[in-house]
């Protein structure tokens, strides 16, 4: 198995998900307070799937012995 491969596949899908988060807190300025509960509760979702996505690209870089240099 690659490792290191497998790490930045993850790392790159967090950056994904990190920028849906971001598109739905734009997406905040204009809603509708039970929008806002949706959205919030889409933004809760996105945010452990990212943390998920985070250790496991750690968790995976330790494995192959080198250090994910993501902040």
């Amino acid at each position: 198995m690659d490792y290191i491969k497998w790490s930045q596949e993850y790392f790159l899908e967090a950056q994904k998900v990190l920028k849906a988060i971001e598109n739905k807190k734009k997406k905040l300025r204009n809603a509708s307070l039970d929008e806002r509960h949706t959205i919030n509760a889409d933004i809760i979702r996105l945010r452990n799937i990212y943390y998920e996505c985070m250790l496991t690209a750690k968790h995976l870089s330790e494995r192959a012995g080198v250090m994910l240099d993501a902040a």
